[in-house]
């Protein structure tokens, strides 16, 4: 008898560490995204003097070395998350959902919404990297 309930404490407890560690992949993951763009944004706005979604070629920094020196890690980095974390953030999305199908999981409703709370905005930033606006400022950053 003690062995039953000790398994099910296990796995239960195991529920919820999965829940933890996805929860907190996914804010990450989301939070670094909308980071990344708010950089680039502000950058692109510093150099034109205006705050516009640039595009490749503009006329405000199409000549401009846009990340000199030391920046240019700043790009690098800034190029990798916009390219890199929507796809993760929506295979966390994904496997958010497993989670918070799961009855272990359901029964801590703490943990339960805030899975759903960061499933929401991993999906937010997945969709917000298929918009034609991101895919011009990824294109601008490449250029």
């Amino acid at each position: 008898m003690s062995s039953e309930i000790d398994a099910a404490a296990y796995a239960a407890d195991t529920a919820s560490l999965s829940g933890r560690i996805a929860t907190r992949v996914q804010y990450v993951l989301a939070g670094a995204y909308f980071l990344a763009v708010a950089v680039a944004l502000g950058r692109a706005a510093q150099l034109a003097g205006r705050l516009y979604l640039p595009h490749q070629g503009d006329e405000a920094t199409g000549t401009a070395d846009i990340w000199p020196g030391v920046l240019a890690a700043v790009w690098l980095a800034i190029t990798f998350v916009l390219s890199i974390a929507p796809i993760l953030a929506g295979l966390t999305a994904l496997y958010a959902i497993v989670l918070l199908a799961s009855a272990r999981l359901r029964a801590d409703r703490r943990r339960w919404r805030s899975l759903a709370a960061s499933t929401v905005l991993s999906a937010l930033a997945f969709a917000a990297s298929l918009t034609p606006q991101a895919r011009t400022l990824l294109v601008w950053l490449l250029d």
